[in-house]
């Protein structure tokens, strides 16, 4: 009897000494449930409910959900083919977009950490000497006019920073040009960005416009720093130290043939769940947007930034970068944090990125103050039920906004020369906000709604005034084009009837020479094209004016007529702008 109550006594006593030696699970009021009110343990049941819902969607999705570098709940949804004989799996990769771009902000820091690059020095200090050679909108009349008299357009210091790259306000208009390619032989990160330069249309620091190709210049910043490719860089500066071992980022994904070999292997899908299967481009500006992973991979990264990994960056370094770098006028709330994007529709302040491509599109959300993360990857082209539908159930949702009373136009868009002219007819619009409108803070012009944000979007004193300079551009271009081809058609004309040639091919010469820059000059703008616009039609009414005094008393004279009808119809290209203005002004002032 004695003998059995000392063993009993003896394991009662070994018993409590591993309980108390060993790690044992905490429960945290806070700590084991979510910011949006779900518990940990119940976020996976969760979201399965929530893509069940959309299974229709025929989109696969990939997801993480993480606390610190503990793995909360993990997703493979979905099948890669049409046919829905490839399931979405632990070895499928996918496409970042422009979540890429936390990949260069990250390097960015590497280096301001190991003193090699000042974010505010002019970048012009690290690039090849006349590397940017649209860095001042310079062009009479343009600096003639004060910033408050054309917004658009401005004079004064023009230098880039590297920190006007990470809060896209270094006055870029958007490069609409060939991003994309099917070639395997790309061209090189720093010969694109040489050859295909956008024109800076606002000062530094004035406007928020988001740039790919800003983004991308940045990463070229990183190359001519490092002396490296910006791909070699990221693999043993953040790919190696974090055993990123299937993700590639090179323009044609050449630096990792497994991830390319499996990057071929699926189709993707449209928003309304549309089979979409022209989806396979390589990203010539790669910073921006090239990245391609596995799930694994991208949450590796991911949860480096969410703990603060050292192999990245020291724990100062990460406080500056997670400080806000532009805030949102009048208030204490960061838009903008060294690169990451920072979001306030959720119950938390969330850092991070999204991006889309042709093959699908992903989010990194980190909630630094629940250490709480989460990661998506899908094939859904847009993807936002995913990226941001899904993400509510982890992280809930806010109605902060900010105040957005006034009038605003699309900043993030070409706005000179011949893409300008375009993109007038391809995306023109204009917002006059106001808090019975719409108090939201993101601005998105979509079918069934409208949200607000100062994002990509400028306030102008006036609506009035926007309108007027477009139309005014509009109708500049018009005259221009026919009135050079009134010149031609006429130049066909005495070849035709085997009149002298030589003094019509010289006026038509002379159109062709006004038609130029404002098609191929990206540099006139709307101000310079305006001017141009003036002066032609003035020599064009003085020459009516003219051939009508020299003409009238000999009228019946058949090449008098002939000169004195040349003349008259250059007023045809006037009557038909004018009806253009007339009819365009009736449907947008």
């Amino acid at each position: 009897m004695k003998r059995n109550v000392f063993v009993a006594i003896i394991a009662l006593i070994t018993v409590v000494g591993l309980c108390l030696s060993c790690p044992v699970a905490v429960t945290n009021a806070d700590g084991d449930v979510l910011p949006s009110g779900v518990a940990d343990a119940d976020v996976g049941a969760a979201i399965d409910a929530y893509l069940a819902e959309r299974s229709a969607n025929h989109a696969a999705v990939a997801t993480a959900v993480f606390r610190g570098d503990v793995d909360v709940y993990t997703r493979y949804f979905g099948y890669l083919d049409a046919a829905g004989t490839v399931p979405l799996q632990a070895d499928s990769v996918l496409e970042w977009g422009s979540t890429t771009k936390l990949l260069v902000w990250v390097s960015v820091m590497q280096l301001s950490e190991a003193g090699r690059i000042d974010l505010d020095a002019d970048i012009a200090t690290y690039l090849p000497d006349g590397f940017l050679r649209n860095i001042s909108h310079d062009l009479f009349p343009v600096n003639m006019l004060p910033d408050d008299v054309l917004p658009m357009l401005h004079v004064g210091d023009c230098s880039v920073t590297m920190r006007n790259l990470m809060n896209h306000n270094a006055g870029f208009e958007d490069y609409v040009g060939e991003m994309e390619t099917t070639d395997e032989d790309v061209m090189s990160l720093g010969d694109f960005l040489a050859k295909y330069q956008p024109h800076q249309v606002n000062k530094p620091g004035d406007v928020v416009a988001y740039s790919n190709w800003g983004a991308a210049l940045a990463g070229y910043v990183v190359e001519c720093i490092s002396g490296v490719p910006f791909w070699q860089y990221v693999h043993t500066h953040i790919f190696e130290p974090l055993g990123m071992a299937h993700s590639a980022l090179n323009a044609n994904l050449s630096d990792n043939e497994w991830v390319r070999a499996r990057w071929t292997d699926y189709v993707s899908y449209t928003p309304t769940g549309e089979l979409f299967t022209d989806n396979k481009y390589n990203i010539i500006p790669y910073p921006a947007g090239r990245c391609t992973s596995t799930l694994e991979d991208m949450v590796r990264f991911a949860k480096a930034l969410l703990t603060r990994d050292a192999r990245l960056m020291a724990a100062d370094t990460f406080d500056t970068m997670y400080s806000g770098s532009l805030y949102y006028t009048g208030t204490d709330r960061a838009r903008i944090a060294h690169g990451l994007l920072v979001d306030y529709e959720f119950a938390a302040p969330i850092y991070g990125h999204d991006g889309n491509t042709m093959g699908g599109s992903s989010r990194i959300l980190l909630d630094l103050q629940n250490g709480v993360g989460m990661v998506v990857l899908t094939n859904q082209l847009g993807g936002s039920m995913y990226r941001t539908g899904m993400a509510e159930v982890v992280f809930g949702t806010t109605e902060w906004h900010v105040a957005v009373d006034g009038h605003y136009v699309p900043m993030r868009t070409a706005m000179v020369g011949l893409d300008g002219f375009y993109s007038l007819f391809l995306a023109y619009g204009h917002l006059h906000i106001t808090s019975e409108l719409a108090d939201g803070m993101y601005i998105n012009v979509l079918p069934d709604r409208l949200e607000i944000s100062a994002t990509d979007y400028k306030a102008w004193p006036s609506l009035i005034f926007y309108d007027v300079v477009s139309i005014a551009w509009m109708v500049c271009m018009a005259y221009a084009l026919l009135t050079f081809l009134v010149r031609i058609g006429i130049l066909v004309a005495d070849v035709v009837k085997h009149r002298p040639i030589l003094p019509n091919l010289l006026v038509a010469c002379l159109s062709l020479v006004v038609v130029l820059p404002m098609l191929m000059l990206a540099g006139v703008g709307p101000i310079g094209s305006i001017v141009l616009f003036v002066l032609q039609w003035v020599s064009g009414v003085a020459l009516i004016v003219l051939s009508t005094m020299r003409e009238h008393e000999n009228l019946r004279d058949l090449s008098a007529r002939w000169r004195f009808g040349q003349s008259i119809s250059m007023a045809v290209p006037m009557i038909l702008t004018l009806m253009f203005a007339l009819v365009w002004g009736f449907f947008v002032l």
